[in-house]
């Protein structure tokens, strides 16, 4: 009797919790100016160009920091950006890569690529539309393989050497700083965590070259948490908070979540998850916000843009519907099945981020809808 008393209980205790997720997603939903049901395929196509400043409050932007990651291989972003300058505190373009070489006389070095990609026409019309916009390029650690990491790990000449070119490069061409991706391109090379202490220590040595030069610095780590929401180890509360003291932004990979069903880019649990267990009480933590989508097809994962989107959702047989789950809106045909970020999705993020005082990092300008500008504060 008592088993049967407590297995009784333990079903009201579960009915409860039920209870309480639905009424608190119901409240999160009501807060929303773009509430789910408003949003429809009508509504997306008649809308999605149309861009204006409801939300954005210039005399309210304390502590608000709002990245833009801008790709060339998506111009249109580059005009958005110039579009929207006064909204944004910073800019991204992704331009360099550092890659592992020999010098003439056969000493290590790093080379930078990409120089070509810089535009200071396209930095000049935005510091014209937002003096106070920083321009910072990213740099990828690209293409390293063990070796070469392991070099730069335990080789204090190279990598003094490594990054006096890096931080005097940014330093020479006028930039305000620089987004680093070094952390996860450092594991991917190493394939080992054991490496994670002295991985730190070289972005600590980064950043001092940078902040000696006056340059600010933005580090990016992946996401803390599996799709199961369990700590990956990738990165933890204390090497998160490391890596924070030493910059002055870190941005946190909250989306590409990796399920084992179609659910969403970033689900909204799994987003708040991964902020809450890492994020320290500053405003120095960025999450990532994607403009980006998923399409689940014959078995197979891919990454689609607006275009792609758009064609699908003219398709009259398409079916566009929001997932509680995930809080995001889906597109369903007969063969697949589409997350795409939607006015609704990205305004209960970015509200999200205000709740826990941090800022946002959007990946990419050029791959979204344009009125999904229109959220910035």
């Amino acid at each position: 009797m008592l088993v049967a008393e407590r297995i009784k209980n333990c079903f009201i205790f579960l009915a409860f919790c039920a209870i309480l997720i639905k009424t608190e997603e119901s409240e999160i939903l009501e807060t929303l100016h773009f509430k789910p049901g408003l949003v429809t395929k009508s509504s997306i196509l008649k809308d999605h160009e149309t861009m204006d400043d409801k939300f954005y409050n210039p005399n309210d932007r304390d502590g608000i920091t709002q990245l833009a990651y801008i790709t060339p291989w998506n111009h249109k972003g580059y005009k958005l950006a110039v579009e929207t300058a006064h909204k944004l505190t910073h800019v991204s373009p992704v331009w360099f890569q550092v890659k592992f070489g020999y010098g003439k006389d056969k000493e290590n070095e790093c080379n930078i690529e990409g120089i070509h990609e810089i535009n200071r026409e396209w930095i000049s019309n935005l510091t014209e539309k937002n003096p106070k916009i920083k321009i910072v390029p990213r740099i990828l650690f690209d293409g390293w393989s063990f070796e070469d990491m392991q070099i730069l790990l335990e080789d204090t000449n190279f990598a003094r050497r490594c990054f006096n070119s890096i931080s005097n490069f940014y330093s020479r061409n006028q930039f305000n700083g620089a987004v680093v991706e070094f952390y996860m391109q450092a594991l991917i090379a190493l394939q080992s965590l054991q490496y994670k202490d002295l991985m730190i220590e070289i972005m600590q040595d980064l950043s001092k070259k940078f902040r000696k030069l006056k340059l600010s610095i933005v580090y990016t780590v992946p996401a803390p948490l599996d799709w199961n929401n369990k700590p990956n180890n990738l990165v933890t509360p204390t090497d998160y908070h490391k890596i924070l003291a030493a910059s002055d932004f870190v941005q946190i990979m909250t989306y590409d979540y990796h399920g084992n069903e179609p659910s969403g880019v970033a689900p909204y649990g799994w987003f708040e998850n991964c902020i809450f267990y890492l994020k320290d009480n500053t405003f120095k933590t960025l999450a990532g916000l994607n403009f980006y989508g998923y399409e689940f097809s014959g078995g197979k994962l891919n990454s689609i843009v607006s275009d792609r989107f758009l064609e699908v959702l003219r398709n009259k047989k398409s079916i566009l519907e929001f997932d509680k789950k995930s809080m995001e809106h889906r597109l369903r045909t007969e063969s697949s099945i589409i997350y795409f970020p939607s006015l609704s999705s990205l305004e209960l993020r970015i509200n999200m981020a205000h709740r826990y005082g941090v800022g946002i990092a959007i990946w990419d300008y050029g791959q979204g809808l344009n009125y999904f500008t229109n959220l910035l504060v």
